[in-house]
């Protein structure tokens, strides 16, 4: 039997090298013989799936055609489809990228493909981990864990805790929910083998599963469309990279891909100054009685230290009441089964009224953000017959639903008509009402468009609302650059087009902390790889309820309880800005003002660069995060241990300079912390600090210069 021909493709130190005899790549390598060996496990390293046939594997091993100084094509046959499968070598990593051509007379339905480098592995196994950064996969996971799991299954909960609210989805799409990077880590070795996936065409879905002797990592890719015989589609780009050095550094090398594709900076640079000092309130003007309600609460709201307004959908809808939206879905409708984007749901009252309530909040210095809703509309809209080719359609032609919303039938994003009517209209509101921009309301990526009348294929639409979101982008920068965008997805692929985004899985992960499923150093290295992953300068709003209980938090007994003051003030130590219900403040208005006027006051909490988890505690129930921004230093602490009692830390890293004796100012409650009567402690206490903190009770220390006179001690 011949051997196997191999073909090696360079990048930089990094050798790929592949061959015609096997499913996947043989081995990638640097040239201090450090390596990864990947494609001795059994699965395939390629799958097409159509319909009704489902998934299947090629016939046979691949050949390789014409290859080039830094390109290998391998050409597959699987059943009627033939698959190219094109390696390419760049001087920081390899890309791989996929195209699937119909080889039979006949028509055929693509519904999706996988690429997959099996049996991935980095050494012994017990010295290698698994990361997925910005997902709900715990942390610092040994690669054992996950040998046993099948191709398909669901990951187990106690791998992914908090996936169980965001539908038991442990790795979400990318890169519209999350980046996409898997990545194993050998830490004795100091090499990481990173995997991701980028396309602005399609979404795919992390994939993680034993394959024996190590693990496949991969993406599902939604690629759908009708080929006519003849015809073919192409896939995004699935990214390999081999690199040396600390699991840090990885993620530093991985974020170069972030330029390289183009999504920094943003598309008019810095966001508005506004943005990053925002602390949001989410409402329905229907809370209120409407807009004039609304409106009279403005000065309480901004008392409280709320300086920005996001109002769900307040044009007409499936008002089911006939009165101003009372937060029942059901009952009295959601509004966001909207009827007519041009008309304010009479319920809330007129033009007029809302105009005063735009012109009330920038009387109190506060930013006005309206929702846009590209998802649908209601099926009774006028659209549906006025414009049925701006919708998408199932197989047999009938209009569909996405996302899960029955009321509303599923527009096409696609549709170059439909995105100028949204941008026509959203402009027209926003120089009319000069609001101060949009919130963008779910742009996940969304079912094939199967109608056969379109002239793209049918999942062009998945992410067909980006150029829409960048047009609009930049139609409000004309307007006015103080104008802005704010997001509801938290994938990287947004980052272009908007200001800041927000983002649910800080929040799930939070939670699942104060359930006990994540350890306190868990999440300090959760949030660390979190901003990690992200595009530079990324800004994310979170929050401990929203409108949108999906989360399966049960944000209405939370409300007024210590839990939910502490989960949002780690938020806000965290670096995120912080978002409010309508109603979650009114059982602690006072500690919700002190909370977000201690952060509008210090620039190490707005501006600061975030250290997790840096002081050592002689308990492992605390949460310390220290935020600094040059002169001020903020040490977050948050003890969950089950009693007050004296803990010891070891501040001395963080302590002021040359033997300087410090305070710890707490700049929630305004007050110097003291401890058995000493309010101020000589620099070479810092190592054995003792202090007692209340449980579930966040402190924003500040640590200031302090003397030692007896006459300054503070006794609490």
């Amino acid at each position: 039997m011949a051997k196997p021909k191999t073909y090696r493709l360079e990048a930089g130190a990094q050798t790929l090298t592949c061959g015609t005899g096997i499913g996947g790549p043989i081995r990638v390598s640097r040239g201090d013989s450090r390596g990864a060996a990947l494609s001795s496990g059994r699965a395939p390293s390629v799958q097409v799936q159509l319909k009704p046939s489902g998934w299947s594997n090629p016939d046979r091993p691949p050949r390789v055609a014409k290859p080039q100084a830094n390109v290998v094509l391998r050409r597959w046959r699987s059943g009627d489809l033939g698959v190219d499968e094109e390696w390419r070598a760049q001087s920081t990593h390899f890309e791989r990228r996929l195209t699937v051509t119909n080889l039979s007379g006949r028509e055929q339905q693509l519904t999706g493909v996988r690429l997959t480098l099996p049996g991935s592995s980095l050494g012994a196994v017990h010295d290698c981990r698994i990361e997925a950064p910005c997902t709900n996969l715990r942390p610092r996971l040994p690669m054992s864990a996950f040998l046993r799991l099948k191709q398909g299954r669901p990951l187990p909960r106690e791998l992914a805790p908090a996936a169980r609210m965001r539908w038991d989805r442990a790795l979400e799409d990318a890169p519209d929910v999350t980046p996409g990077l898997l990545a194993i880590h050998n830490a004795a070795r100091k090499l990481t083998l990173l995997v991701w996936y980028h396309s602005e065409t399609e979404a795919g879905t992390p994939l993680i599963f034993g394959d024996a002797p190590g693990a496949a990592l991969g993406h599902q890719i939604g690629l759908a469309g009708w080929l006519a015989p003849g015809a073919c589609l192409h896939a995004g780009t699935q990214y390999l990279a081999l690199v040396a050095g600390t699991w840090e550094q990885a993620l530093d090398q991985f974020r170069e891909h972030y330029a390289r594709v183009g999504l920094v900076p943003p598309l008019f640079g810095s966001p508005p100054r506004w943005v990053q000092l925002a602390a949001v309130y989410e409402v329905h003007p229907g809370q209120f009685g409407g807009f004039r309600g609304l409106a009279a609460e403005i000065p309480r709201l901004h008392r409280l230290g709320l300086n920005t307004l996001y109002l769900l959908p307040v044009m007409a809808y499936d008002n089911r009441s006939g009165r101003a939206w009372d937060e029942n879905w059901l009952g009295s409708g959601s509004p966001y089964a909207m009827t007519d984007f041009e008309t304010f749901d009479p319920s809330l009252g007129t033009a007029d009224d809302f105009g005063e309530l735009v012109r009330q909040v920038h009387r109190h210095d506060m930013r006005l953000l309206m929702d846009f809703v590209p998802q649908g509309c209601a099926t009774h809209a006028r659209y549906v017959g006025e414009h049925p080719e701006w919708f998408c359609r199932d197989e047999q032609g009938r209009l569909v639903s996405s996302h899960g919303w029955n009321d509303t039938y599923s527009l096409d994003w696609a549709n170059p008509a439909y995105h100028d009517y949204m941008l026509d209209w959203s402009l027209r509101m926003a120089a009319q009402y000069d609001i101060d921009g949009y919130r963008i309301d779910a742009p996940h990526a969304k079912e094939p468009n199967w109608d056969r009348r379109i002239p793209y294929h049918a999942s062009y639409t998945s992410l067909g609302v980006l150029p829409l979101l960048e047009r609009l982008q930049i139609g409000l920068k004309r307007l006015s650059p103080e104008k802005a965008m704010l997001c509801e997805l938290f994938g990287p692929i947004y980052h272009r087009s908007h200001d800041f985004q927000y983002d649910y899985q800080p929040c799930v992960n939070l939670f699942s902390l104060l359930r006990g499923d994540l350890t306190c150093q868990e999440i300090g290295d959760w949030l660390q790889d979190y901003w990690s992953a992200l595009p530079p300068g990324a800004i994310r709003v979170c929050f401990t309820e929203t409108h949108d209980t999906r989360t399966g938090m049960p944000s209405y007994a939370w409300r007024g309880s210590a839990a939910e003051r502490t989960m949002l003030a780690m938020l806000v130590l965290a670096g995120f800005v912080p978002m409010v219900w309508s109603g979650q403040e009114a059982y602690s208005e006072d500690w919700y003002s002190s909370l977000l006027h201690a952060r509008a006051g210090s620039a190490a909490l707005l501006r600061g660069g975030r250290h997790f988890n840096p002081v050592p505690c002689s308990s492992p129930d605390v949460l310390s995060i220290v935020c600094r921004q040059e002169s001020e230093t903020i040490w977050g602490v948050v003890s969950l241990h089950a009693e007050r009692t004296p803990l010891e830390f070891d501040l001395s890293r963080w302590a002021l300079n040359q033997g300087t004796p410090f305070r710890l100012f707490d700049l929630i409650s305004q007050v110097p912390w003291s401890e058995a009567g000493r309010a101020t402690w000589p620099a070479d206490a810092a190592r054995t600090l003792r202090l007692s903190p209340v449980p579930f009770e966040p402190y924003f220390f500040r640590i200031d210069p302090g003397t030692l006179a007896a006459d300054e001690e503070v006794h609490r």
